[in-house]
């Protein structure tokens, strides 16, 4: 197996991450062991491929959760979990703290945001939207980075781990 294959599975299951597919039916389609292929994939990419699919689905699900109104169990449902206890549970494991309190801190964000334009407050502000903004590109651009970079480059994201409240 070779870097190909697993950018072209990445690929795939960028495309379809809201599909339930499972190891078992990605090593028939690749026409490969279902042990070798989650090694590899794992030796390559530096993610599990159930890693994978939970950093993108998390990822997918931030715009939502920070510019909708709708509920936990709805944006959870619509990238693709079956419930909003496992959505929490993994957003928590990705981003580092739970996602109703991600929503409350970017609103109390927003709105320190517009009501306070100290300098300092701006900064702060920038400064977590980096993060996530980095990071969604470092997704976006996976595409055209060599799986050893990914590895090589997997980002740390936990972050809000500081209190704004």
């Amino acid at each position: 197996m070779n870097e190909n294959v697993i950018s072209e599975l990445c690929l795939y299951l960028i495309n379809n991450i809201n599909e339930d597919v499972s190891v078992s039916e990605l090593a028939r389609m690749l026409h490969y062991n279902k042990f070798y292929l989650i090694r590899e994939f794992k030796k390559y990419t530096g993610f599990t491929i159930s890693e994978f699919i939970n950093y993108v689905r998390v990822y997918n699900s931030i715009d939502p959760l920070v510019f909708s109104d709708d509920t936990i169990l709805k944006i959870a449902l619509s990238n693709g979990f079956h419930s909003s206890e496992y959505y929490s549970e993994k957003f928590k494991d990705v981003i580092g703290t739970a996602p109703l309190r991600f929503r409350k801190i970017f609103s109390l964000l927003m709105s320190a945001a517009q009501n306070d334009v100290s300098v300092e407050n701006l900064q702060m502000i920038k400064e977590e939207f980096t993060k996530f903004k980095d990071y969604q590109n470092y997704l976006n651009g996976m595409k055209d980075m060599s799986l050893k970079t990914l590895k090589q480059d997997k980002p740390k994201v936990k972050i809000l781990k500081t209190t704004v409240m």
